[in-house]
């Protein structure tokens, strides 16, 4: 029988549970050994503290494909920072020029992958079906990179934008690349500047004291950057 036709829902993610137990274990080991330092990521006219510690992993790589690039700010600042290699974009949306407008377009293969702010709003079924995508598209050894609001956040992502689906908890996603085989480091960002001035400085503390009390995250995001195995 035809799901479809059946009235019987699709389900949106049954294909994350075809390797559950697999990735269950892996997030564990995660869990239990991963300590995720918290970067500043602002909007800014140059590299910030994310984007220069990226930059600084895949500067000297070839070719660069940003999926989901948006207004093509990445792409500036990388170049404006000395980046001389191959820099493609892609995104749905035509405000912007890009190279192409959907993954199933691409054929070359690249040396690094961004992925920023764009799988929370997919399906997890959807999700795995992209990383199948990177991987066809990957070289070996590349470098993969995905950024995702924090689910442990004491803001929560449903009040950033109507057009989130899913969430993505850092041991989850990092468990997620692992199970890829990639070799991974992870960290926790903060959506404002590093504060400063004193006023500041004891203001964060505030909140990070009162975040640690409540067992939440002052960290508004996640990133996750993997090394694609060679063999």
């Amino acid at each position: 029988m035809n799901k479809e036709n059946s009235g019987i829902s699709t389900s949106q993610s049954d294909r994350w549970y075809e390797n559950y137990w697999k990735r269950f274990n892996a997030r564990e080991n995660i869990i239990k050994t991963i300590r995720p330092k918290c970067l500043f990521w602002y909007w800014s006219e140059t590299l910030n503290e994310v984007e220069d510690m990226i930059f600084n992993k895949s500067k000297g790589l070839s070719r660069i494909l940003d999926f989901g690039a948006g207004d093509c700010r990445l792409k500036v600042k990388f170049q404006a920072a000395g980046y001389k290699g191959n820099y493609d974009t892609l995104d749905v949306s035509k405000e912007h020029r890009h190279e192409y407008s959907s993954i199933s377009e691409v054929s070359s293969l690249y040396d690094a992958i961004f992925c920023f702010e764009v799988i929370e709003h997919m399906t997890l079924n959807e999700y795995v079906n992209l990383m199948e995508e990177f991987d066809r598209i990957l070289r070996p050894g590349g470098l993969l990179a995905i950024s995702t609001p924090n689910p442990a956040c004491v803001i929560s992502m449903w009040s950033q934008d109507a057009g989130h689906k899913q969430q993505y908890p850092l041991p989850d996603l990092a468990a997620d690349f692992v199970i890829h085989g990639y070799a991974i480091e992870a960290f926790r960002t903060r959506f404002s500047e590093r504060p400063k001035n004193f006023r500041d400085r004891v203001r964060f503390f505030i909140q990070k004291l009162l975040c640690y009390l409540l067992g939440v995250d002052y960290a508004n995001g996640i990133v996750v950057i993997g090394n694609k195995p060679v063999g």
